[in-house]
């Protein structure tokens, strides 16, 4: 693997291991932090697998496989909850993650063009 395969490719490895990690957290952590209501939960669902999508693209430089690695993400995401105290594994999350994968899609493919040129360089790198 080369370094620039390598360094494309971290974004999304450390985004992973964060909702890994958040995936990880049981339930009564969660809420005693504030994080268990539906509407931090569905957000948070959908900003962190907008954001996977995003990172995914960085890495492939392809909407469709970024896409599709995001969903297959949601999908191991959630059977992993399955092991964790007081959590489970819903579809509905799943739907959520698939939207937010697909708004970063849309996002990638047709705002690309009007995104500062900053974080379009660093997206294309």
């Amino acid at each position: 693997m080369s370094k620039k395969t390598l360094v494309n490719w971290l974004p999304a490895i450390v985004w992973m291991l964060a909702i890994f990690v958040l995936s990880a957290t049981p339930a009564d952590t969660l809420n005693n932090a504030g994080l268990g209501s539906d509407p931090i939960h569905i957000d948070g669902h959908f900003a962190l697998f907008l954001i996977l999508c995003i990172t995914y693209y960085k890495a492939t430089k392809s909407v469709l496989k970024s896409l599709i690695l995001t969903i297959i993400f949601a999908f191991t995401d959630e059977f992993h909850q399955r092991f964790t105290p007081g959590r489970s594994s819903s579809m509905f999350d799943i739907y959520i993650d698939t939207i937010g994968a697909l708004i970063s899609v849309l996002l990638l493919w047709k705002l690309q063009v009007i995104l500062p040129k900053k974080l379009k360089n660093w997206l294309n790198k």
